[in-house]
């Protein structure tokens, strides 16, 4: 089942369109608008839009369901109208209505094809509108299979911010090196996952053309991925192993305990008492009575258990 096709070629004043919400094209709708307004402007409008005759639409408008970049460039280029093929739900699949549009939007822009992460969205939309899987959205696409689309799914993993640094510097990044940056944000790859400010900085690494070689060869860039979650993995290791040597010498054990003592010591003596312009005498009573029995508790602690330890002597270097 698709969309009905009920006219042609009709040339639709703008102001009688309305934007749909499903836009496919959320990172490329903005790019080299002029150009396009310009193009129009000069060589005419080469492909029409898709317009749905729709009544729920506010006062009857027809919905743009496909060529939001061409509307965009009309409204900037000042142009009145814009060439539209109109289109209608066919009868008794209302139910499927936003199904229907993205499996026309996906046909639409094989001219033009989506990038990556626009492709993931479509399919993303899809499993959360209809609960569907990766086979069932397949299955509703031409030349897509359960593998394609769970690896299109990988382009969400990565970090928004990422994907607005990428929006705004399109030249700059492949489809390659998209695709690297997906992997390795993927839940996929376990212990070689870029947390988000990795991500953010090797995105910003491959915007300002830091490196050459990264910017001009994605395998490059998946080198300097794995360089950069190692680094984190080799710093986290080494804390790690420091906590457990740490735990593992009670020697060292009863040092940090003496210096959390020291270091109360000497909160306590920098406090500034005269800022106390009065104090109740059961309060006043009651701290000396506590710092008394903590002198007498650390008096006990040194000269019974600390001095009944075994001692050693320390090997001579």
């Amino acid at each position: 089942m698709a969309l009905e096709a009920i006219e042609t070629g009709r040339h639709v004043p703008l102001d009688e369109i309305a934007e749909s919400q499903q836009k496919v094209r959320v990172e490329t709708v903005e790019q080299r608008l002029d150009d396009l307004s310009n193009s129009i402007k000069e060589h005419g409008q080469i492909h029409a839009v898709s317009l749905l005759q729709d009544v729920s639409t506010p006062d009857g408008k027809y919905e743009l369901i496909n060529g939001h970049r061409r509307y965009q460039a009309a409204r900037r280029g000042g142009l009145k109208t814009l060439r539209a093929n109109i289109y209608r739900i066919p009868a008794g699949e209302e139910k499927n209505r936003d199904l229907l549009i993205q499996q026309h939007l996906y046909a639409a822009n094989m001219a033009e094809p989506l990038i990556p992460v626009e492709r993931a969205r479509m399919f993303e939309a899809l499993m959360r509108e209809y609960k569907m899987s990766a086979e069932q959205v397949a299955s509703c696409f031409e030349g897509e299979t359960a593998v394609s689309v769970a690896e299109a799914m990988k382009y969400l993993a990565i970090d928004q911010v990422v994907l607005d640094v990428i929006s705004a510097h399109p030249e700059k990044f492949s489809e390659g090196h998209i695709r690297v940056l997906a992997e390795f944000s993927s839940p996929d790859k376990r212990a070689w996952r870029m947390k988000p400010d990795e991500q953010l900085r090797v995105a910003r690494e491959v915007a300002e053309q830091k490196d050459k070689l990264v910017a001009a060869d994605p395998r490059k860039l998946e080198e300097r991925v794995k360089s950069v979650v190692k680094m984190r993995r080799d710093q986290e290791r080494a804390r790690n192993e420091k906590v457990k040597k740490s735990q593992a010498d009670p020697v060292k054990s009863l040092f940090r305990a003496v210096e959390a003592v020291e270091n109360a010591v000497r909160n306590l003596r920098e406090l500034d008492l005269l800022v106390i312009k009065e104090i109740d005498a059961v309060d006043k009573g009651d701290v000396m009575k506590r710092l008394y029995e903590t002198v007498q508790s650390l008096d006990d602690f040194a000269n019974d258990r600390l001095s009944k330890l075994s001692t050693s002597r320390k090997s001579a270097k």
